[in-house]
């Protein structure tokens, strides 16, 4: 494996990138990647100042010199809109993104980029879903299936611009909030039927590890299974005793209409 490009691929830089700053070209980076060359003296210097780390990582790896380096801890840096990786903590930043090398399994931009289309995506699922899924109604029970649809989303996109705002005063204000409400969401998917109590925990065990973070138990205020169960037991009495209440009403009228 060729070291420079492997860290350069996990530091999330482009060919292009790396090649503008050390004053080459990006036919030199390739050269060097695929070993047909190899950087002078005063590349690699700079290669090591950048990066943080010794010069042997440049050259080609074996497995266990990959472990090893796999195990280093990177850390999260900003030039202007462009975000990358380097092994050199950051001076200015108190809460530093920081990750093992081995960690990472793509390039941060073409994450971002997959993210657009799946937002694009989701956009559609949505327009689908308030336009065709009702269709076998008279126009009327459309009309009022779509406002009911767009007026739930609406609510949801509130929400969301209150933890926005929440945000500006401070993340550690905004993290929580945003968890709050999503486990009012699960709680009622639990209360319903919908969704299994061992369910929803799963999902948030996944949603933490997709994220690159895994909750220890000192972390409730991310998510509460306890306070979501609770949530769920009031929310499930409360809507079984109007069910109860509707059968009963409803099963009245049938009473009286015999009679």
């Amino acid at each position: 494996m060729n070291g420079i490009k492997y860290i350069r691929e996990k530091s999330n830089i482009t060919q292009y990138w790396l090649a503008e700053r050390m004053g080459v070209t990006r036919q030199t980076v390739t050269q060097w990647e695929k070993g047909v060359r190899k950087p002078n003296k005063e590349h690699l210097k700079w290669l090591c100042e950048f990066y943080g780390i010794e010069e042997k990582w440049f050259g080609e790896l074996s497995d266990v010199e990959l472990d090893v380096l796999n195990e280093m801890i990177m850390y999260e840096h900003f030039e202007e809109d462009k975000e990358y990786y380097t092994f050199i903590p950051r001076v200015d930043g108190w809460n530093e993104i920081r990750f093992k090398c081995g960690d990472v399994d793509k390039m941060t931009d073409d994450k971002y980029t997959d993210l657009l289309k799946e937002e694009k995506q989701f956009i559609k699922n949505v327009e689908n879903y308030l336009f065709d899924k009702h269709s076998q109604y008279c126009n009327f029970d459309k009309i009022t299936t779509l406002k009911r649809k767009m007026a739930g989303i609406n609510d949801y996109l509130f929400l969301m611009d209150v933890i926005e705002k929440i945000g500006d005063e401070g993340s550690f204000l905004k993290v929580p909030f945003r968890y709050e409400v999503k486990t009012i969401f699960f709680a009622t998917l639990i209360a319903s039927g919908i969704y299994s109590y061992d369910k929803v925990n799963e999902i948030y065990k996944l949603d933490s590890f997709n994220d690159g973070y895994q909750p220890s138990e000192k972390d409730r205020w991310l998510f509460d299974p306890e306070y979501m169960r609770e949530l769920a037991e009031v929310m499930s009495k409360h809507w079984n005793k109007k069910k109860n209440a509707e059968i009963a009403a409803k099963e009245a009228r049938k009473r009286k209409s015999k009679k």
